[in-house]
This record gives structure tokens, sequence and C-alpha cells, in this order.
């Protein structure tokens, strides 16, 4: 097919997206990694229930972390850009671009899916494959991905080679937690996926005690590229953020920002919220957003059926 909890993009970046020279791109490595042709043995796709609320039984955000579901996936009332997201792996600012060039039912008509896969406890990575295969058999979906020069905010150390008090590597020695999490029932909401702190590999978006207005985003083992991208959504920034740390592995890291007084219950405002971010990156994590323009994959729909195929 490629040669391969959403923040907001502006139109002029749409515009541009539309415009600019592209280049094509080749498989991304966790996709090598994962495998060339993988496919569920078994599936099921039907339109939802108008009523019906979402449920899944596993995680689709986009980090390492997942419920170990022995090859069964169950999706309930999800739209088709949350599977496709899912499949292909994309930021919040991918996700966005792809979007604003696709049907506006991309987001409004949900879709039930049951599937099983032959192999009995597949990756994160497998499970996406075989979800590529199912959306392009199932939905004749083809997709393509483009290297081009986009506004971006980059994501880089103030000083260079070092990071805050709050982002720390992630020692290789460290064998106590994994990426696989208690596996989820049917019913389980997938907000809560990612609340155990022995969890590897995600971010975890909770309050704070004693401060209503505070929020603190903590992960281990995660990559800056993920921070990058959640930091997009958590922000609603205006463009999507990269990583241009140039800070390799992975890291454990602790960031919390929020309008003080710590007993304040009033929001605050989308710029001062985004100011008070950019505080919390300065002092605690060493980093901070730069404005610029970076070569950037976005992803395109070539053709996309409304209706699946029966099963």
């Amino acid at each position: 097919m490629l040669a391969i909890v959403v923040g907001a993009i502006s139109v002029p970046l749409q515009a541009q997206a539309s415009s600019k020279e592209a280049t094509s791109v080749e498989a991304p490595d966790w996709q090598v990694a994962a495998g060339e042709k993988l496919a569920f043995e078994v599936a099921s796709v039907k339109p939802s229930a108008p009523d019906s609320q979402p449920r899944v039984n596993f995680t689709l955000g986009p980090g390492d972390v997942y419920a170990s579901t022995g090859g069964r996936f169950l999706a309930s009332s999800i739209n088709l850009l949350d599977y496709i997201r899912f499949a292909y792996k994309l930021t919040d600012g991918q996700a966005e671009i792809l979007r604003a060039n696709a049907p506006d039912w991309i987001t409004t008509e949900r879709f039930d899916i049951q599937a099983m896969s032959k192999t009995p406890n597949p990756t994160k990575d497998q499970m996406r494959l075989m979800m590529q295969a199912l959306l392009a058999e199932r939905f004749k979906l083809g997709i393509h991905a483009e290297v081009r020069e986009l506004p971006v905010l980059a994501l880089v150390l103030i000083k260079p080679g070092k990071p805050g008090p709050q982002l720390r590597p992630h020692p290789t020695s460290d064998s106590t937690c994994s990426d696989v999490m208690a596996p989820m029932s049917e019913d389980s909401d997938s907000r809560h996926a990612l609340e155990s702190p022995t969890v590897c590999g995600g971010l975890v978006s909770t309050g704070v005690p004693g401060a209503p207005s505070h929020v603190r985003l903590t992960g281990r083992k995660v990559s800056l590229t993920l921070l990058a991208a959640h930091l997009g959504e958590m922000g609603h920034y205006d463009r999507p953020i990269v990583d241009q740390t140039g800070l390799t592995g992975t890291f454990d890291l602790v960031l919390e920002w929020g309008a003080d007084p710590p007993g304040s219950t009033d929001s605050p405002h989308r710029d001062d919220n985004q100011s008070l971010l950019q505080e919390a990156l300065k002092t605690e994590l060493g980093l901070k957003l730069e404005r610029t323009r970076a070569p950037s994959t976005a992803f395109f729909i070539d053709h996309l059926d409304r209706q699946p195929t029966q099963n």
C-alpha cells in the first residue's frame, strides 16, 4: 500500500500541503519491523447502531502500549478516520491533514469491527498491519504518503545536549516494565488504557490533587517523537510539532503545567494554556518550541468506499 486521546491544523497549512512539491516515502521502520503482509484470519465489519457507544478491547493510540487480547480485535462505534489513524500510526497533525482532504463522512459514520488474528499474541504494530489489510479489503482503501515542506513547531533543546531535570534517559538495564498491559474486557473504556504507571511506551495525562486546573503528563521509556506528537494535541497548536532535539533513545519524563493559584477551578484560555505549557517545557524538560518549516510526512486518501463489502 505504501512504498508504510486531535490537534488542529489551520486552513493555510492545508492549502500549503496541497500546493507544495511532494516526495514519495519508503515504508517506516515500525512497519518494516512488524512484517510485510499480515491479515486477520476472520473479520466482521458492519455499520454501528445509531445509539451505540464507542468501545474497544485494544488500545488505538499512537504509542507502543497495547493490551494483550490473544489476537482478538473488538471495536464498536468507531469512525473510519480513527481506524485509519490506528492502522497507519498517524500523529494528530497527520490525521488532521488526511481528514481535511477526505470526505466528511470519514468522521461521522461509525463501524463495528470484530476480527481474529492467526497469531495468538500479535504486537501492536502487527495488529496495525492487519487493520491496513482489512481496510483495503473491505473499504477498498487506497492511501499514500508524501514528504512535503510544511510549517511546523520544532521541539528543540534550549541548551544543546542538556535536557531538563524532569527528562531522563530510560535505563537500558530496566526490566521492570513492559509495553504490554493487562488485558481489557470488551466493555473497557479506551480512555483508561494507559493508567498503569508500570507500563512503558506511552504517555499518561492526569489531574493534579489540590490543583484542579493543572495537568500532569508522565511517561516511561517514550521517544521524544511521541512526546512531540502528544504535545500538539495537549496544546491545541495550529501546526504539527516535530522532534528536532537530536536526542535519541527513550526517556522517562514528568511534565506539569496549569493556571495558578493551585486552588483555582477556572480552565485557562487556549493562549494562556500554551504559554503555561511552554514555560513548563522550558523549566522541567529543558525544551522549547520554535516556528519553522520542515519536511514532514503527510498522508492522503486515493480511494475509500463508504460502505464495507459483505462479511
